[in-house]
């Protein structure tokens, strides 16, 4: 629950309220009653400078009038903390036991449910406190300054100065609010979750290919592969727009929502989820050894992109397809420096780059169009060569 719970309907009249109540504020001095109530007003002052602080900190000020996603909503964008991912309906139900094997699943359940000490409402009462403790103490200072700028003007031209400048800061904020609210529309605000797929039918014959391939020890492994494959389920990473799909609860994609966000989706990876009673792979945890090859030519003359459809085995069951570049070459004691001996510290790394090298940097300009790995680009059969580890 937030704090306060108004409704949107209402946004305007709460924004109108605060900046007419921070405008009328700045009309009171003390001179204006006796002696003997001016503890009073001063406490009266604290406390209008603590509602006035909370009710603009409140959602009901900071969401646009009307009805929007509201400020902090757009902060969001920025920051993840209060936007758990989307679940999928059709998602696996052993996707979700995996977190109930976690023993620090319940605690962090109960951790984002009741996190309300870093919430903006709480932080909003924090400061609105604050604000009140602040004006009581720096009553005295701000009102004798009030009072000489009050003698330098002409009667009530001070008062009525201080309310038009201190009213209009308040209305001016709301407006540009809505202005950056405006703005922050135009941001896809994206989530990255698991969504269920079909395996698309070129790459199961793929696979299928793979699997048909000598096997360097024997043909039970493949066989156990397959029959795994052939009863599993398949999951894929994606982002999905958070204004069109919001909420945690799972969401039952059709088949065109599908398509439109996996989209142009760079996935080098399929996870397999095959069933518990599928017979399992023995050893239990390798790379499969049979490996498909897809070369393309590459823009410069001569030059070829290698990618490679793989297959991950863990604890006995297939774990993931995978097309990508390969990994780097074997490392060899070759590699290392021939002056490098036990107890020689290499402060600068054991990849020696050459004089000519350039300048390097974590920063590249990669071509989407080149680089991007959507299901549709996966291997059809006919695009792949096989090697066997060792060959």
């Amino acid at each position: 629950m937030r704090l306060p719970d108004i409704p949107l309907r209402h946004h305007r009249t709460v924004r109108t309220a605060a900046a007419l109540g921070t405008g009328a504020l700045a009309l009171v001095r003390r001179r204006d009653v006796s002696a003997e109530r001016q503890t009073g007003l001063r406490a009266g002052n604290a406390l209008a400078n603590a509602g006035l602080t909370w009710l603009t900190g409140s959602s009901a000020f900071l969401g646009r009038v009307g009805g929007s996603s509201g400020l902090n909503e757009f902060l969001e964008v920025f920051t993840s903390r209060d936007s758990g991912p989307v679940r999928y309906a059709s998602t696996p139900a052993h996707i979700s036991d995996v977190g109930a094997l976690d023993g620090d699943a319940d605690a962090d359940t109960w951790w984002d449910e009741h996190a309300s000490v870093t919430s903006p409402a709480f932080l909003n009462a924090v400061t609105a406190a604050a604000a009140g403790a602040a004006s009581w103490a720096l009553w005295p200072l701000t009102e004798r300054l009030a009072e000489k700028v009050d003698e330098k003007l002409p009667s009530g031209v001070g008062r009525g100065l201080n309310a038009v400048v201190n009213g209009g800061i308040v209305a001016l904020t709301a407006v540009l609010i809505d202005k950056v609210e405006s703005w922050a529309d135009d941001v896809e605000d994206l989530e990255y979750a698991p969504v269920e797929i079909e395996l698309p039918t070129h790459i199961r014959e793929s696979v299928n290919l793979l699997l048909s391939q000598p096997h360097p020890i024997g043909q039970t492994t493949a066989e156990a592969v397959s029959e795994q494959l052939d009863t599993a389920r398949f999951v894929v990473w994606v982002n999905y727009p958070r204004t069109e799909y919001p909420g945690n609860e799972p969401i039952t994609l059709a088949p065109d929502q599908l398509a439109e966000v996996i989209g142009d989706e760079d996935i080098e990876r399929i996870d397999v989820y095959p069933s518990a009673s599928s017979p399992r792979v023995v050893p239990g945890t390798q790379t499969y050894p049979v490996v498909g090859i897809r070369d393309t030519m590459d823009k410069e003359p001569g030059a070829t992109s290698v990618m490679e459809l793989s297959l991950s085995i863990v604890n006995g069951y297939l774990d993931g397809i995978s097309f990508s570049a390969p990994d780097s070459e074997v490392r060899v004691s070759d590699d290392l420096p021939a002056d490098s001996v036990p107890g020689t510290l290499h402060p600068e790394g054991l990849e020696q780059e050459s004089d000519d090298a350039g300048y390097w940097s974590s920063f590249e300009i990669i071509d989407e169009e080149e680089q991007s790995t959507m299901l549709a680009t996966w291997p059809a059969p006919d695009q792949l060569t096989f090697r066997t580890d060792g060959n």
